[in-house]
């Protein structure tokens, strides 16, 4: 499994967060309706109402901070994500992009081995026609 990155699991975080706020703050506002010793049905229907439209007003809200912060929270991720990888050859930095390793001449396309010629890079041969 790769290494994953800070922002990787800064974004983890940030879900389990969002997720637990919305399902502790909008199942406890729902089941703790409390609305006192009222005496007749109808102000203590009235009083649940209340509480389940302002824990479906306060869950929308919670819902809206969660995409805008994953929205934003993405962006940061992709413009900062890498512009090199490592040559599994011998190791050095390469930018994305490149076909071979300036170092060792690791052929990123086919995935082939290093030629070792002593630090030079010998061209390939003309195809016989």
């Amino acid at each position: 499994m790769p290494r994953w990155r800070f922002m990787t699991w800064l974004i983890l975080a940030f879900n389990l967060l969002m997720a637990a706020w919305l399902i502790f703050g909008v199942g406890g506002a729902v089941d703790s309706a409390d609305c006192g010793s009222q005496a007749e049905q109808a102000a203590q229907d009235a009083c649940e109402a209340g509480t389940a439209v302002g824990a479906g007003i306060g869950g929308i809200l919670i819902f809206v901070l969660w995409a805008l912060g994953d929205v934003i929270l993405l962006v940061i991720w992709l413009v900062t994500r890498s512009t090199k990888r490592q040559c599994p050859a011998c190791g050095n930095s390469v930018k994305k992009g490149k076909t071979e390793c300036r170092k060792c001449g690791y052929d990123f396309r086919g995935a082939q081995p290093p030629v070792s010629t002593g630090g030079y890079q010998t061209p390939p041969p003309p195809p016989d026609q």
